[in-house]
């Protein structure tokens, strides 16, 4: 008869291979209390108590604390459920955790790993108690050949001890957690990660929390919600209605979500796939990562985050087009299953028709939206560039300008400017009528028109020009600059003023300007 052997290192495979950023155990960890947490509802066992998640990060002393009071396990079911590996019960159509190997992962980051339980009407707690550090020891020793098994009955510990009857929790404690995964201990990071990734309520300042809640009661919608608190603080889902610029030092608004979309998905037997909801914003540039944590589509089943914010891009017409958004795909079908890794979906049918429905999505709708709010406005700053063209015209009209030849030049950008701005009115009355029907273009191009009407508020009333650079020049006797220096005949005041444009022509704007000025300073001393 055969026998096989299962190897130690696929506790390796398990804990430090299985993920690339620590702060994952978190999720792990949390996934499962949600679980019993579900449980403890759906079965009515603890009415009027409220189930939270107390996670307590103790940097000096390096300690983490995870503790929810839901189920609890029993006593006499502790080592069953424990101690065997990618062994659980629970059901993958229901549960957040279901493969029995997300527990194993704090065994890489700590020195001690211990599961302490207590099940409602017993008397006593079980304390499962993983001897993490030679758990590390035995895998890299190569000397040592040892099963599994074997090193599982080594590290592993068993004991109880009295508990009172109305008790009822499971906790997890890492202890001495390694130098090489400080991040762990570091509660403003630790509370970022979980408030993008863990399954928790949008944060009350976001103002378009009751339009998300209006639209899944309508359509009949759910999303996992728990009560997690980190060091005694909520940890709630980030988002925020303002966009900030990337500017160092401070935080500087740029453009704002001024209301959200949404958008359901079907298979063909009619079965809801997933469903998404996005904000709508001007869609100035690409949102940038620094300032505005939240940004990008993010993938979410049962509201746990799947993979990072780059998660979708690949389905994206562009890379650059997810983070022209701030939003969230919900997976809703039972067949889309999380990978070990929970970066993504393991590969089938359900896949497949999810991936299709999104790229067409994404093409067809966002791809076009933020390309023709870019459009909009590229055409809407012809106008300020009309005005930006009179404001410095009527400027240089009152300071004189240098020669007729900067009278022509004004002149004619004036006149280009105003010709642009003509076309550009034409395109954007074409791009308005195209728009009908297409609520979320028309809301998009309204918000656009009103960023531009405020930018045309700030530059002033544009300024109409008729009349030719001649007429200019004799309209007003003191048009140029060079009429003001009165020590100098007429014939010097031509040469002057030839040397003017061409240190005009020949130097940029400011230091033209500031040249001429002293210029004409000494000469009138």
């Amino acid at each position: 008869m055969n026998t096989y052997k299962t190897g130690k290192n696929i506790i390796e495979h398990l804990t430090t291979g299985m993920y690339r950023d620590s702060k994952i155990i978190f999720r792990e960890y949390i996934q499962n209390s949600a679980d019993q947490i579900d449980k403890a509802n759906e079965m009515r066992l603890f009415d009027g108590e409220n189930l939270q998640i107390e996670i307590d990060i103790d940097a000096q002393a390096r300690r983490i604390q995870i503790k929810d009071n839901a189920t609890g396990i029993k006593a006499a079911e502790v080592r069953a459920k424990l101690a065997n590996i990618a062994d659980s019960d629970k059901d993958r159509d229901e549960d957040k955790g279901f493969r029995g190997i997300g527990r194993m992962g704090g065994l890489a980051y700590c020195d001690t790993l211990r599961f302490i339980t207590s099940y409602k009407g017993e008397d006593i707690q079980t304390i499962m108690t993983w001897d993490a550090k030679k758990c590390r020891e035995l895998i890299y020793d190569k000397s040592i050949k040892d099963s599994l098994d074997e090193i599982l009955t080594k590290i592993i510990n068993f004991n109880t001890s009295p508990c009172s009857k109305d008790e009822h929790f499971f906790t997890v404690e890492l202890e001495n957690i390694r130098k090489e995964n400080s991040e762990l201990l570091d509660v403003d990071e630790v509370r970022r990660y979980m408030s993008s990734n863990v399954p928790v309520p949008y944060n009350n300042k976001f103002m378009y929390v009751s339009k998300i809640e209006e639209y899944m009661n309508e359509q009949d919608l759910m999303i996992d919600e728990y009560c997690i608190h980190v060091n005694g603080n909520d940890i709630l889902k980030n988002y925020s209605s303002i966009l900030y610029e990337n500017v160092p030092g401070s935080k500087k608004k740029y453009d704002e979500i001024s209301d959200i979309q949404f958008k359901k998905f079907h298979n063909q037997k009619g079965e809801i796939i997933a469903w998404v909801w996005f904000g709508i914003s001007s869609f100035d540039k690409q949102i940038p990562e620094s300032t505005n944590e939240m940004r990008g589509l993010r993938l979410r089943k049962e509201n746990i985050q799947i993979g990072t914010s780059n998660t979708l891009v690949p389905l994206f017409k562009e890379p650059r087009g997810n983070f022209y958004f701030v939003g969230e795909v919900h997976a809703v079908h039972k067949d889309l299953i999380p990978n070990s890794q929970r970066n993504y979906f393991i590969e089938n049918e359900a896949r497949n028709q999810f991936e299709a429905h999104l790229k067409y999505y994404f093409a067809d709708t966002l791809h076009k939206l933020y390309y023709d709010a870019n459009r909009v406005k590229n055409l809407y700053k012809k106008e300020i560039d009309l005005v930006r063209k009179q404001v410095e015209y009527a400027e240089k009209k009152q300071s004189g300008f240098v020669g007729k030849e900067e009278i022509e030049s004004f002149t004619n950008r004036v006149k280009q400017a105003t010709n642009e701005n003509e076309a550009a009115r034409k395109e954007l009355k074409r791009i308005k009528e195209r728009s009908q029907g297409n609520e979320t273009l028309e809301r998009v191009i309204e918000i656009i028109e009103k960023k531009h009407s405020d930018t045309l508020c700030e530059l002033g009333q544009p300024i109409v020009i008729t009349h030719c650079a001649k007429d200019e020049a004799k309209k007003n006797k003191e048009r140029f600059i060079t009429d003001g220096l009165h020590r100098l005949d007429s014939k010097q005041r031509k040469l002057v003023s030839k040397i003017y444009m061409v240190i005009a022509k020949t130097l940029p704007d400011d230091l033209s300007k500031n040249l001429i000025e002293k210029i004409q300073d000494e000469l009138n001393k």
